[in-house]
């Protein structure tokens, strides 16, 4: 895959999980030369000569000292993953960094005549619903009001992305929404639903989900950064499972609670900072979010290799592997509390 034609790739929230990924893979692939990381920190990553630049996207003069950046190197591709995969209690931040922060990276792209963006999303972002289609595909609209401040702040970064690709058609805009990710190395609030032994569900309910392995991420990944295409692509594994499936795959016991009491319950939970989400989240347990990968298939020409049974074993056989009831391999996942594991938000 190695293509000078890309030129110098800047790279924003590269110490997040699938940044890091995507750093290492550029570098194993013969890149180091090419990449700039924008960030906070440092990566931990240091082989090559890859340049980083500090810059911190919640401050009022970043769009201003992304560009001066963005000349001096000569960006051609920049890569924008500046995003949190868990909640935060500190909105104003949060919306300061996706928001706001998108608004200023992509305003330093267009000034400065990059010819590519890309643009980590999520899946999520089409809000968990009951009048949602059986597979969602990249022109449903998404929702205008979001209740939670977590997809409220990731719509209006793609919104922001959207904008630009019209006003800028010289600049290549593709943005990728990610199926939630998980496989060895990494947990999310998401993903602690598989590591109790009772499982709150809610009663009645059993949607059907994805699970998308983080190998088959970095792969799509990589195919849209050196990508020429535009537009948004939904990223997703083979297949899903419904909920109740995936706890007796796990080894787990469900334990129904009716959705007002589980709604009130978190809530009060989460306002004594006793479990990690607010109850927006509990839509995703109780409506389906299935997206369409139809036309990452035939554009980006992206098709997983894994599924989300498979997904799910993998994440199963690393994070317990005594109790590993569904004979998984070992694969690769998401985490925010693993000390020896990439953390799946910015840092």
């Amino acid at each position: 895959m190695r293509d000078h034609g890309m030129g110098r790739i800047a790279i924003t929230g590269a110490s997040s999980f699938l940044g890091e990924r995507l750093l290492r893979r550029l570098i194993r692939e013969g890149y180091a030369d090419d990449l700039v990381v924008i960030d906070v920190a440092e990566p931990s990553i240091s082989e090559g000569s890859i340049r980083f630049r500090k810059v911190d996207l919640t401050e009022p003069a970043a769009d201003q000292a992304m560009l001066d950046l963005l000349k001096a190197d000569g960006i051609e591709t920049v890569v924008h993953m500046a995003f949190f995969t868990n909640p935060r209690r500190d909105t104003t931040n949060a919306h300061e960094l996706e928001s706001i922060g998108t608004l200023a990276v992509l305003a330093a792209a267009a000034a400065a005549n990059v010819k590519n963006f890309v643009m980590r999303s999520f899946t999520f972002v089409y809000g968990a619903r009951g009048q949602n289609p059986a597979l969602i595909r990249e022109e449903t609209p998404l929702p205008p009001r979001a209740p939670l401040s977590w997809l409220r702040d990731k719509v209006e970064a793609e919104e922001h992305a959207a904008s630009f690709a019209r006003r800028y058609p010289e600049m290549a805009v593709r943005v990728l929404r990610f199926a939630p990710l998980l496989g060895p190395s990494v947990r999310t609030f998401y993903t602690r639903i598989f590591d109790r032994r009772l499982v709150p569900t809610l009663l009645g309910y059993d949607p059907l989900f994805q699970l998308l392995h983080p190998d088959d991420a970095e792969e799509a990944l990589m195919l849209g950064v050196f990508s020429s295409t535009r537009g948004a692509f939904n990223i997703t594994p083979r297949g899903v499972l419904s909920l109740s499936t995936a706890i007796h795959l796990s080894g787990k016991v469900p334990a129904p609670v009716p959705h007002l009491a589980a709604y009130w319950g978190v809530d009060a939970l989460y306002a004594a900072g006793l479990v990690e989400a607010p109850s927006g989240f509990i839509d995703y347990v109780r409506y389906p979010c299935v997206a369409d990968g139809e036309k990452a298939k035939r554009v980006l020409d992206f098709e997983a290799r894994h599924s989300s049974r498979e997904s799910l074993d993998s994440y199963i056989a690393y994070r317990h592997p005594i109790a590993d009831v569904a004979g998984a391999g070992d694969e690769d996942a998401e985490d925010s509390d693993v000390p020896s594991a990439p953390v799946e938000i910015l840092r």
